[in-house]
């Protein structure tokens, strides 16, 4: 089994996060090859416009010439007015193209990965947190990829604004510009230092937004609300809530006291820069080696260059911050693939036929655990056979299902589909070809025929869906509603939602196998929300059901066992005994110990 990428390996760079980001913004969006220059040179030029709009407005009133005055603020506003509908307009384009960038192609790869990958990408509560982290990174215009977009494009601003007024003021005293880099280069060391700070937190606050998250989600969720009222839980709620909220609070002030002093230094670097400069400027002045016109314009183009220049701190940190949400992403689109006939091609003339399972030596172990959970499992399913899997709560019958239905990949031995290791079979034609019902299944919050045929709306063969829920006990329920098959599950998309009881949900998942038709049909504790003739009746259907297929049935309540071919007793993560229903009670082991418990419950 191969070991997926740890999430605290190296990372990208922030260089080759902005080449990623960058490549498909342009490849998505092709005419941002023209829009980002103009935008850039736009956004460039503004400041100097508006600066040189004041510097030849008093050079116009000092000489007393109200026609030039005119002449030259008109066409001054002009030429700004164009050059800022232009960074307007554009401005609001390539956000838009940078927002569908971000959903069309990183949200949506972030979303086929955590819908296609392998079960244990996504079940492992370590992998949940690298997903729950990548999402994050990807949910709003100030995040992740996106913010790296935007803050690109700031800097090349910033950088090019430097590079062109640095020029112009180093041209009128150089010891302007020594002196805005040198306080430059210490409010940079102080704002590094937070963002280390930061950097190495990042994990708590991740870590307080998920529990507060979850703390949310739970005070809405309908059926936690009926613990919450009947066990008196609110103000155990309300504690855990004023807990969360005061870790968030001194979580937020010890970041923000790592940036006090940045912040102090800014404001008084500002201070000692403007006093250098108007000294400067004001002694050149007096002398007569400029006018006011040009002080002006010279007092312009340094702010605007003291803006830039300290503005690239800020922008490199969100740049920097982003690149490293981007990262989060990263991790779980880098998680490995275990189950190496996920993407072998579907062979749609393949016949699809009752396949034959068998286990070699089979081990699985958990992620982290020190034992293995099954071990040295060794047994055949014969094509058409029906096998009951049996087994105390917690013996393993549930990895089983999952190793059966190729959800989890096993650590150990070998796992033959009709000979052919597992691994070396598109799993999309073998799951393609498997009826489950898992015990812990939810229906999905659509129509109960969406449900049912799990399919397009289009493709749904309605008469098969009333078959199916027909033979699942479930279409006098169904047709008693006002809008019958077509009624929403809950009310999280209708308004007109129905919520289903334990049973109904298992026979409406029952109706889900049904119409499935698979060739494999698992059932995993199908029965463990109804009475005993319920259980009775269902388990007659489930019989019929499997005529002709490979079938797994899994319980612990042993009444299912009595019209399978063979039962496996499952013990400590071994099967431990197999054979018919007659020779285990003959054996005299746990199987018959167990039954002759559960029978006295059935006479």
């Amino acid at each position: 089994m191969k070991e997926n990428k740890n999430p605290t390996e190296k990372k990208n760079s922030m260089f080759k996060n902005i080449g990623i980001v960058m490549s498909a913004w342009v490849k998505k969006y092709p005419i941002a090859l023209l829009f980002i220059p103009v935008y850039l040179a736009c956004r460039v030029v503004s400041p100097f416009l508006g600066s040189l709009l004041s510097s030849k407005a008093i050079g116009a009133i000092t000489v007393g010439d109200p026609k030039q005055f005119l002449i030259t603020v008109i066409g001054l506003l002009a030429i700004i007015f164009i050059c800022s509908s232009i960074t307007n307009v554009l401005g609001s384009v390539l956000m838009g193209q940078r927002v569908y960038t971000r959903l069309g192609v990183f949200a949506q790869n972030l979303f086929r990965k955590a819908l296609t990958t392998d079960y244990q990408n996504v079940e492992l509560q370590k992998n949940q947190k690298i997903l729950g982290k990548g999402a994050n990174s990807l949910g709003s215009n100030y995040n992740g990829p996106e913010e790296v977009m935007n803050q690109t494009l700031n800097i090349i601003v910033i950088l090019l604004g430097i590079g062109s007024y640095g020029t112009v003021i180093f041209m009128i005293d150089w010891k302007i510009l020594l002196a805005v880099f040198a306080m430059f280069a210490g409010n940079l060391i102080l704002q590094t230092m937070a963002i280390k700070y930061n950097d190495k937190h990042r994990e708590e606050g991740s870590e307080i937004w998920r529990k507060k998250n979850y703390i949310k989600q739970k005070s809405m969720n309908i059926s936690a609300g009926k613990d919450i009222r009947i066990y008196q839980l609110k103000n155990w709620f309300h504690l855990l809530l004023n807990d969360v909220i005061k870790r968030r609070r001194d979580y937020t002030k010890r970041i923000e006291l790592h940036w006090f002093f940045p912040t102090i230094s800014d404001a008084l670097f500002n201070f000692l820069r403007e006093i250098l400069a108007y000294s400067i400027l004001i002694k050149q002045v007096l002398t007569g080696q400029i006018d006011a016109a040009t002080f002006t314009l010279y007092v312009g183009l340094i702010g605007s260059f003291s803006n830039w220049i300290y503005g690239l701190s800020g922008n490199f940190n969100n740049l920097r911050r982003a690149s490293h949400e981007f990262n989060d992403y990263f991790d779980f689109m880098d998680l490995k693939e275990t189950l190496g006939g996920k993407n072998l091609p579907v062979n749609p003339e393949e016949k699809q036929t009752a396949p034959e399972i068998t286990f070699k030596n089979v081990e699985f172990t958990y992620d982290g655990a020190e034992k293995p959970t099954l071990q040295d499992l060794n047994f055949t399913i014969h094509a058409g056979e029906k096998i009951a899997l049996v087994g105390n709560n917690g013996a393993g019958k549930t990895t089983i299902v999952k190793l059966l239905t190729g959800l989890y990949s096993h650590t150990g031995g070998n796992i033959l589909v009709n000979d052919e290791p597992i691994q070396n079979v598109s799993m999309e034609q073998y799951q393609d070809n498997i009826s489950v019902l898992f015990q812990d299944t939810v229906p999905m919050a659509f129509s109960l025929e969406s449900n049912v045929a799990s399919v397009e709306d289009d493709k749904i063969d309605h008469q098969r869906v009333k078959d199916s829920l027909r033979k699942a006990g479930l279409l006098e329920k169904v047709e008693s509603l006002p809008k019958k098959e077509k009624t929403f599950i809950t009310q999280n998309l209708d308004d007109d939602g129905i919520l289903l009881s334990g049973g109904e949900t298992q026979k409406l998942l029952l109706a889900k196998a049904i119409y499935k038709n698979g060739n494999f049909l698992i059932l995993d504790e199908p029965t463990s929300a109804l009475d005993p003739i319920a259980e009775s009746k269902i388990y007659e259907e489930y019989n019929a059901m499997a005529a002709g297929k490979t079938a797994v049935f899994i319980s612990h309540r042993l009444a299912s066992t009595k019209f399978c071919d063979k039962i496996m007793f499952l013990d400590g993560g071994k099967i431990t005994e197999f054979g018919t229903h007659e020779e285990l009670m003959q054996r005299g082991g746990k199987y018959k110990e167990m039954f002759e418990i559960q029978s006295q419950y059935y006479v």
